[in-house]
């Protein structure tokens, strides 16, 4: 039977669009004019049959549908690259990263031209929210949440874990009644987003938020599930609701103004993001100048 895909130029460049929240910047990516982006993103939207983008002027901010495919063609991308890296036998001045999708967009693309620069070498990401997808030859290093025992890998904390609610500003003038030190009892469950833990990495969700703050859970209703942490901040951002942020990953919307932290802050001992790697890598010149540079940014 014939696949049933959509137009794969459309969701390149869709893919691209999203990853920049940039039509333009895709289009510069992509060696394309950003005319060509516009009506690629809007063929596919008329093949999926929803928009995929929140347009205001310039500003661009994926649907929630958008997340979703924005997430899933980043994730199948990434291993398409690396299956033909495999395949071809190229990469000895390339390393790949393997890094969830809100790792690789928040804390990770940010710095990719630092990243590139230090090691003098290509730096491609392999994105899952399931860390095994890691454990495979074609992965140079990957970056993992926990508490620094991967197993037989060797682990460098990068930043230790320091969460709080987040919310926007506009969410806080239009909700008098939510109060930072009992939102589970102040707010509508449908206004509390939650990223969730579907692998056991050991987030803080809000049943561990709770535990943490001796707060009881909400018997409200169901708090909202939003199964992707860039989502959630878009969500939070736009005044939908409220969520938990981690420090390190939303900084940039928390100096623009865009999201604020309230209430009290969470931290547990040794939880943190981590550089994980095989012990072998540190021969691999390439890597040593990159785990150098990171080790010193801290």
């Amino acid at each position: 039977m014939r696949r049933k895909l959509p137009p794969l130029n459309a969701l390149l460049a869709f893919e691209a669009a999203a990853r920049h929240s940039n039509f333009t910047r895709a289009a510069q990516e992509l060696s394309v004019a950003q005319p060509a982006v516009t009506r690629h993103v809007a063929r596919l939207e008329d093949w999926i049959g929803s928009p995929l983008f929140r347009r205001n002027g310039s500003v661009v901010q994926l649907t929630r549908e958008g997340a979703l495919l924005s997430d899933l063609a980043t994730t199948l991308l990434d291993r398409l690259e690396l299956g033909i890296r495999d395949a071809t036998r190229v990469g000895k001045d390339e390393l790949v990263v393997g890094a969830s999708f809100g790792i690789a967009h928040l804390w990770l693309m940010p710095k990719i031209s630092a990243l590139r620069m230090a090691s003098e070498a290509t730096v491609n990401f392999l994105t899952a929210d399931d860390y095994r997808a890691f454990d495979v030859p074609s992965v140079d290093f990957s970056i993992r949440y926990g508490k620094g025992d991967f197993g037989v890998n060797c682990a460098d904390l990068l930043f230790s874990e320091h969460s709080q609610i987040i919310v926007a500003p506009k969410f806080l003038d239009q909700h008098p009644e939510f109060d930072p030190d009992a939102p589970l009892a102040t707010l509508d469950p449908r206004l509390i987003f939650d990223h969730g833990d579907p692998h056991d990495a050991g987030w803080v969700t809000w049943p561990v938020w709770c535990g943490l703050t001796g707060q009881p859970l909400s018997d409200r209703g169901e708090i909202s599930t939003i199964r992707s942490y860039p989502t959630m901040l878009d969500l939070v951002s736009a005044g939908e609701g409220i969520g938990i942020g981690t420090m390190g990953l939303e900084d940039d919307l928390v100096a623009s103004g865009a999201i604020v932290r309230v209430g009290t802050p969470v931290a547990r001992d040794s939880f943190g993001y981590y550089l994980v790697y095989r012990k072998e890598l540190l021969d691999k010149p390439s890597f040593a100048r990159l785990r150098d540079h990171l080790l010193d940014q801290l």
